[in-house]
């Protein structure tokens, strides 16, 4: 399957949902679990919990699962830095350290729809991103 292809994210899903529902089978879902594609966000109640996910999954796939956790009670989650507090959780506006804020050219090979998708993203900014204005604002 190329990189980039539609057909890409269908099959990535299907996938994870297939090894999701083995895996859930076996052991209970945690108490706060998303996924985008491949990306998990999960709340565990310990360390211990986390590694039997993770094996768990492993056992269900043929994929390698790695695990980042939190620090300070914040943790990236795709572009969004998610803290926790004692109300629940706050999100910002998550920049990678490699990030250097570039975009493709726009006479690349790319498909049409992925340069309107970038454009749009740089139109509409980081609000969909962020619980905060101020973040938004701060952090263009």
């Amino acid at each position: 399957m190329a990189m980039g292809s539609p057909l890409g994210v269908l099959f990535a899903n299907f996938y994870m949902s297939i090894v999701e529902e083995r895996v859930f089978s076996k052991i209970p879902c945690p108490p706060q679990y998303y996924r985008y594609t491949d990306d998990t966000f999960v709340r565990v109640n310990s360390e211990e919990d986390l590694e039997k996910l993770r094996t768990t999954f492993e056992e269900c796939a043929i994929l390698h699962f790695t695990c980042e956790r939190s620090v300070d009670g914040a943790l990236p989650f795709l572009d969004v830095q998610v803290q926790q507090t004692p109300m629940g959780y706050t999100t910002t506006v998550y920049k990678k350290p490699t990030n250097l804020g570039l975009c493709p050219n726009g006479s690349n090979e790319c498909p049409d729809r992925y340069k309107k998708s970038v454009v749009e993203a740089f139109r509409l900014g980081p609000e969909g991103l962020s619980a905060s204005r101020t973040d938004i604002v701060t952090n263009p």
